[in-house]
């Protein structure tokens, strides 16, 4: 059973204002599948919205020009665990609409312009701020006075 998110946890993972969000539900297809605050995104739909943030904000692309290639988008990152999508990275064909989940080791041949996104570093910024919002309780402390141990013994005659 895989964990679900809720849309304010997707907001704050991928550090994205309501507004935006809301903005992006209307151009991105599986952006809708949950109604007011219930769980229903997958940590795949979290990394696919990582990318779309990455795309428009880094590479300025509009989102409406990433509209035709969601329903794809989502599915690459649901389809595999994050282990093997952080050794991979996405070719993104925006005006073929075609995405390519391309391996570690796998080349894959372009013959037209291509936007890479390589996904390790995707995936370790969303694995540090789920792992520093879950808090870190350490071990508490012994509320227990101090006692001394070997010197109480040796003065009541005990054994040395």
């Amino acid at each position: 059973m895989s964990v679900l998110y809720t849309p304010g946890q997707l907001r704050g993972a991928i550090s994205i204002k309501s507004e935006t969000y809301r903005h992006w539900k209307k151009s991105l297809s599986p952006l809708c599948k949950g109604t007011g605050h219930s769980p229903c995104f997958t940590s795949g739909d979290i990394l696919a919205v990582a990318v779309v943030r990455c795309l428009t904000n880094d590479l300025g692309i509009k989102i409406s020009a990433l509209s035709s290639l969601a329903e794809d988008l989502f599915e690459i990152c649901n389809s595999e665990s994050w282990p093997v999508l952080e050794r991979s990275k996405l070719a993104i064909d925006i005006v073929g609409n075609e995405i390519i989940l391309s391996g570690e080791f796998k080349e894959t041949l372009v013959v037209k312009p291509v936007i890479y996104v390589p996904l390790q570093v995707l995936i370790a910024q969303l694995r540090d701020r789920f792992l520093a919002s879950a808090g870190t309780t350490g071990q508490a402390e012994l509320r227990f006075p101090l006692t001394p141990v070997g010197s109480a013994t040796n003065q009541s005659g005990g054994r040395s």
